[in-house]
């Protein structure tokens, strides 16, 4: 598909005017050419029973929920795609971020943190943020915490 823009100019004093034409993309690839992910592929069946108000979007079980789905929707594609490192790197940031927020969510309601992760069949997290603290989860049981330095010890 092509249009054409009126060039105006002159040479040697005299004016000139023609039409050039300009290459546009055809409307059907323009859609496949996106730099941002907008949600297409993505299944987010799961992402409704975690809303605690129909409008809820923010908080940490519907945030996780979403992440899960998105990375879900990523590994699919990485396994087709296998030298996509820009979507590779989405994610690992989406990783990153559903395990911040598993660990929010691990301190602030750990009820809430064992159902998200049973229903979405995550793995539960190894390491408490920030206190050099593992956490061994076993179904039926207190977690159990071991210290870095105890665990060390355990090794040797």
């Amino acid at each position: 598909m092509t249009m054409s823009h009126l060039c105006a100019g002159t040479f040697s004093g005299t004016p000139l005017s023609f039409r050039r034409p300009v290459q546009t993309r055809p409307s059907q690839l323009q859609h496949l050419v996106q730099s941002r992910y907008r949600g297409q592929g993505t299944d987010r069946s799961k992402v409704a029973q975690y809303k605690r108000t129909p409008a809820d979007t923010g908080s940490p079980e519907v945030q996780i929920a979403q992440l899960s789905a998105r990375v879900i929707q990523l590994t699919g594609h990485l396994q087709i795609h296998k030298k996509d490192y820009a979507s590779r790197r989405g994610l690992l940031a989406a990783l990153s971020t559903r395990r911040s927020l598993m660990q929010y969510l691990l301190r602030q309601d750990r009820s809430a943190y064992e159902k998200v992760i049973k229903e979405l069949d995550i793995r539960p997290l190894k390491v408490q943020a920030g206190r050099n603290v593992i956490i061994k989860l076993q179904e039926g049981a207190e977690p159990e915490k071991v210290h870095m330095t105890d665990a060390n010890a355990d090794q040797e």
